[in-house]
């Protein structure tokens, strides 16, 4: 072989080695870029498990703001986007949504897009499917729409699945830039969003079980308060306050010594006869009628109802807490009396239907106050002056107050009075007795 040919053969070797060690660069390049594109890739759904990590940690106290606020913000740093937001329906049934929990940087016209209102075809609603939208894409008439509306040129549209309905949608977008592959939005980023998704609706699952749970626990609540109320009311209907408190507290009640009290006691006279007329049940509905309008009164001023025994009814004033103007609150209570029975005998009347007239009995001393037995508690007052206002009572005149001595020195600068003589009472000797009257003018 000559040395022209051995020179030619040569070059070629060296042309082929040359064109080897091209290709052996060009796909060395292209394997850094695959492996440079595949960690960055890894980097971003790394920074997606984060946040799905994150999501895992929310309790079943926290809202629905607080939680949409926290993953707005979670997608917006760890995703790297420039801006991100949640999407909530206006109205429920509607296919408008609103921008919340809007997070962008700082160029970004934040307050501006807040304010919009997205209107999602039927058609993308319904395949309940992600929209990926980047600058250099041949884009449909909707997607072309997110990016006017929304503002930015690379963005992706996410529903938010739960319980097979679209509660809101995902929205991240990326200005312009060269990144990874020449896009700003890659397909994974849809399956990061994705996932953030199922773990929305699990955390969504939580916080409704938790509200369920709550309302139940604030309606049971509410229906043992109002058990309570009605047990406190009835409880009250039968003893005076402070003995129920007493009652509650320690399971017994002790008497108590009342140094001066003013018992009053009234009668309906000539009851039999009248009563004799009507039927059990009209009786028993008359008598009511006029023992709730005694209750008001008794009430009204201060003074506590002890027991009816039949026509008999009977209350004391001055405990069970104590008060120095007793005697005068049991006579302006008994005037009021009088003068409802009297309107109400008037009436009556007219109507001409049967109708009470009414002694009164008022009388000052000490009395024992307190409950007996262990069934059935009834709150009573024992002692002699108890025993002398029943008298003063039985010893009155129909539609007058009559009253003892004893209350007669408590009350004789207050009322007008006539006397009327005395009458022997057992163990007291003679006791005197006046009808009391109002001060005239």
């Amino acid at each position: 072989m000559s040395w022209e040919e051995k020179l030619e053969q040569a070059q070629k070797e060296i042309n082929y080695y040359k064109s080897r060690l091209q290709k052996l660069s060009t796909s060395y390049m292209s394997l850094e870029y695959r492996t440079a594109d595949l960690s960055k890739d890894v980097l971003q759904m790394s920074e997606g498990l984060k946040v799905i990590a994150e999501l895992q940690d929310v309790d079943a106290k926290s809202d629905e703001d607080q939680l949409f606020e926290s993953l707005a913000e979670s997608i917006n740093v760890r995703l790297k986007m420039d801006v991100a937001a949640i999407l909530l329906p206006v109205e429920e049934g509607k296919l408008d949504f609103d921008l919340r929990y809007l997070k962008g940087f700082g160029q970004y016209d934040t307050e501006t897009v807040r304010q919009k209102i997205i209107q999602v075809p039927k058609d993308v609603f319904e395949s309940k499917k992600g929209v990926i939208v980047n600058k250099e894409d041949e884009l449909n008439e909707f997607q072309s729409y997110l990016q006017r509306e929304l503002e930015i040129e690379n963005l992706i549209f996410s529903p938010i699945i739960h319980n097979k309905e679209i509660m809101g949608y995902f929205f991240a977008g990326r200005r312009s830039q060269l990144l990874q592959k020449g896009k700003g939005i890659l397909p994974y980023h849809l399956n990061i969003l994705d996932a953030i998704g199922g773990v929305v609706s699990t955390v969504q699952n939580q916080l409704e079980r938790q509200q369920v749970l709550e309302g139940l626990v604030n309606k049971r609540t509410k229906e043992l308060q109002e058990e309570k109320e009605t047990s406190e009311n009835l409880l009250l209907n039968i003893l005076p306050w402070e003995t129920t408190q007493e009652l509650k507290k320690n399971g017994s009640v002790k008497a108590k010594d009342f140094n001066m009290v003013s018992v009053l006691f009234t009668d309906f006279k000539d009851f039999t006869r009248f009563s004799a007329g009507l039927s059990s049940k009209e009786l028993v509905e008359l008598i009511d009628f006029y023992y709730r309008e005694m209750d008001k009164i008794t009430g009204k001023h201060g003074i506590e109802k002890i027991k009816t025994i039949g026509d008999s009814y009977m209350c004391a004033s001055g405990l069970p807490v104590e008060r120095e103007d007793h005697a005068i609150a049991a006579v302006r209570a008994a005037f009021e009396i009088r003068d409802f029975i009297q309107r109400t005998k008037e009436e009556r009347i007219k109507q001409n239907k049967p109708y009470f007239e009414v002694r009164i009995g008022i009388n000052s001393g000490p009395v024992v106050a307190g409950i007996v037995g262990i069934k059935k508690f009834a709150y009573d007052i024992w002692g002699d002056t108890v025993n002398v206002a029943s008298r003063m009572e039985s010893n009155g005149e129909p539609g007058k107050i009559n009253i003892s001595d004893s209350t007669y020195e408590l009350v004789k600068d207050y009322f007008e009075f006539e006397y009327r003589g005395e009458i022997p009472v057992k163990n007291k000797g003679e006791i005197g007795m006046y009808f009391v009257e109002p001060t005239l003018g």
